[in-house]
């Protein structure tokens, strides 16, 4: 029976949001509250620690929530000065004449960049590709799921610093656990991708394209880690696979990929404030002096439960860095008062709801953590394990999953990446429950909750917050309901490959 409330908190989100209309956002709310309660009535906690964790929670969500705030302001004054438009209209025109090539270097090769510099694909890419003549259901499909492989690195690695974070482990390491996931995940979603566009007789003729794309993001993933910046992996690998896909198109038509439309604003111009985003994370990340002094001497923790700090490293954050290249991106595009009076407005509106999604999931997570935790004279002590929902939930899944854990872990991420919406928030909620279970178990608590954050990326393929946005982005709201049967099966197949990863490395030390 225990068990059974110690999971209620995330039942609850989740029955909510599969039984009603309700936003991800009063979801996530009502989560939180439940929480709240059961601690105080059932898990014996106490009140201020219930506080304490609700700041910590907040502190830990920054990077998140920031992110999002920051990446919707750039990505509206883009959308204002008009260099959005001609990076949409560019971007239709790549490998044009191989419809193959240009599914795969449009949602993987460029969906990896843009998410990983900042942007939003499913708002960016879903336009194009109903632009394109695709029906709106794959358009939103395909814009959800193909930057997916490398999602553990998008937004500049965010996922991977909060995964880091939660377990105690430095980035390197982090990022060592994830590599045998990247190749059999990135190698899936482009047979998805494929499939989704062009059917079995795309699968066919782009199976070993597809076997390249595993082999790439490995390469892009590995390289990462000899260079010590384990954030810009998507960065890495979205590159070389555009690259690749661009020599590939050369050899086979004998000509470039694209040409430019005269009369849009010069493509360079119009990527620049990515491109100068791009610049200074590089810099503050392979700069080691600079790297030390910000993510280290600079990391202003935030101790509020006594042991326990929340690092903030402002300085070291992207959300700093696209704050900044925003803010340069308005003189190099010569805004006016009208543009930014626009850009103001229109941030304002779509800013809340998403930063508010963000945070609540990290309330939910610390609280559930401390729960149980006492004030004593030496601090903040946890007296009783069995008050520990984290505790309680680890044991539960222990007794009931025994030796068969490690194929359930991607699909609680799957779960948790649909419910939060994000990568990083399922990961905020799981990871430690992941852990613990696995000590438990005589797992490998770092590699199994690995495969529950990859898991959780491929959530973004059927979460609801993610298939609205790009319904919205095309104007067709409502259509989100009719990707998720398309795609469910598609993930579901994708966890199941993830979680035989997760099997073969259950007992795997590094």
């Amino acid at each position: 029976m225990g068990g059974l409330i110690a999971f209620l908190p995330v039942l609850v989100v989740l029955v909510v949001l599969l039984l009603t209309r309700s936003s991800v956002g009063l979801t996530g709310l009502l989560g939180l509250l439940t929480s709240i309660v059961l601690c105080l009535f059932y898990f014996h906690t106490a009140f201020e620690v219930i506080l304490r964790s609700l700041l910590a929670g907040f502190l830990a969500s920054l990077p998140v929530s920031l992110i999002v705030v920051a990446s919707l302001f750039q990505l509206t004054i883009m959308d204002v000065s008009g260099a959005l438009n001609s990076i949409i209209s560019f971007s239709k025109q790549l490998c044009a004449k191989d419809s193959l090539l240009q599914i795969l270097i449009l949602v993987i090769g460029f969906g990896t960049i843009l998410s990983s510099a900042g942007a939003v694909p499913v708002t960016v890419i879903t336009p194009i590709l109903f632009a394109m003549g695709y029906s709106p259901v794959k358009s939103i499909s395909l814009a959800a799921l193909g930057y997916d492989s490398l999602c553990t690195y998008t937004v500049l690695g965010i996922p991977l610093v909060v995964f880091s974070d939660m377990i105690g482990i430095d980035l390197i390491l982090a990022a060592r656990h994830f590599l045998p996931f990247v190749a059999v995940v990135s190698f899936s979603i482009s047979l998805a991708v494929l499939y989704m566009s062009g059917g079995w007789a795309f699968l066919k003729k782009g199976f070993f394209l597809s076997v390249a794309v595993g082999a790439i993001a490995f390469l892009g993933a590995y390289l990462a880690i000899i260079l010590k910046a384990p954030i810009i992996t998507g960065l890495i690998a979205g590159f070389l696979m555009v690259v690749f896909f661009t020599l590939l198109y050369r050899l086979k038509n004998g000509r470039t990929v694209f040409s430019v439309d005269k009369g849009s604003m010069n493509i360079t111009r119009a990527m620049l404030p990515w491109l100068v985003l791009i610049s200074f994370i590089l810099f503050v990340n392979l700069c080691s002096p600079v790297k030390v002094l910000f993510y280290e001497t600079l990391s202003m923790p935030v101790d509020l439960l006594k042991g326990r700090p929340v690092y903030l490293r402002v300085f070291w954050q992207a959300y700093t860095w696209i704050f900044t290249s925003s803010l340069i991106s308005i003189f190099i595009y010569g805004m006016n008062k009208r543009q930014l009076n626009m850009v103001f407005h229109k941030a304002k509106k779509r800013v809340v709801q998403p930063f508010w999604s963000a945070t609540i999931f990290f309330l939910i997570a610390y609280i559930m953590l401390n729960s149980g935790y006492q004030k004593t004279q030496s601090g903040f002590e946890l007296i009783n394990a069995q008050n520990n929902m984290i505790h309680v939930m680890a044991t539960t899944s222990s007794k009931l999953f025994k030796q068969f854990y490690p194929l359930f872990t991607p699909f609680l991420g799957v779960l948790g990446g649909f419910v939060t919406g994000t990568q990083t928030s399922a990961m905020a909620m799981f990871a430690n429950y992941t852990m613990e279970t696995s000590r438990l178990l005589d797992l490998s608590p770092i590699f199994m909750t690995a495969a529950v954050a990859f898991g959780s990326g491929l959530a973004s393929a059927i979460s609801p917050s993610k298939l609205q946005n790009a319904a919205a982005s095309i104007d067709k709201i409502g259509e989100e309901k009719n990707v998720f049967p398309k795609t469910f099966c598609t993930v579901m197949l994708m966890a199941l490959l993830t979680s035989l990863v997760s099997y073969l490395l259950r007992n795997h030390t590094l």
